[in-house]
């Protein structure tokens, strides 16, 4: 995007990336904000029949992450919609079993937060913000580097090993992944348009009867 050229972002909930499905009703935005460039704007315009309209404006050149965060919220899933929910988030093999484990008929509850990052380019993609910092989400996907071909999938700061990720591409194809023992996972090569990286953590409850812990993690950017 140019400076001072406004870019419309969907804020949006749903598992057929990269088409736009659920909007994020005001209410459910904890913070919008930009790194990278202090002088540059992120503001909800109004909720769209499958988004959370913002818009987005640039001030300076060079790389602005955009972040996005939901506030803490109170979920249930009965038993008809947990192999479902645990398909998609794919979580460790610990959140699995004490899923399975809960009392029949089964019902997940948890407080699921979400996280989401953007790179924009403006005029260029050298410069600006420091891709590879986090910006202290619970979890979240950094770049390696400043290509933007690899990734650390880090939850609380640490690199989480050999840990499900899943790779979203333009197509509407979503595969399935494993970081590496450092924590990282690669974009496939050839790879171009809309990617999203995704990722969900879930914490079982510290006693019988609680509430699992749910972040979920999204990373968006154009391949060109």
């Amino acid at each position: 995007v140019a400076r001072g050229e406004t870019l419309m972002v969907d804020v949006t909930i749903g598992s057929k990336f990269p088409q736009a499905e659920i909007a994020v009703g005001p209410e459910r935005i904890a913070e919008l904000r930009v790194v990278g460039d202090p002088q540059a704007s992120f503001k909800a315009t109004g909720p769209g029949p499958k988004s959370m309209q913002t818009q987005f404006k640039g001030a300076e050149p060079g790389l602005a992450i955009l972040s996005a965060r939901t506030p803490p919220r109170d979920v249930q899933y009965p038993e008809d919609k947990i192999s479902g929910i645990l398909e998609e988030y794919q979580v460790s093999p610990e959140a699995v079993r004490s899923v399975a484990a809960l009392p029949s008929p089964r019902v997940l509850k948890a407080v699921s937060t979400r996280f989401a990052k953007s790179f924009v380019c403006v005029e260029r993609c050298e410069g600006g913000s420091d891709p590879t910092k986090a910006l202290g989400h619970s979890v979240e996907f950094v770049a390696i580097d400043g290509s933007a071909k690899s990734f650390t999938l880090l939850a609380n700061g640490a690199p989480m090993t050999n840990y499900p990720a899943v790779i979203a591409t333009a197509n509407g194809e979503r595969r399935h992944v494993r970081t590496s023992s450092k924590g990282s996972v690669e974009l496939p090569s050839g790879l171009t348009g809309p990617v999203m990286l995704f990722a969900a953590v879930m914490q079982p409850p510290a006693e019988a009867g609680g509430r699992f812990k749910m972040d979920l993690a999204s990373l968006t950017l154009d391949r060109r």
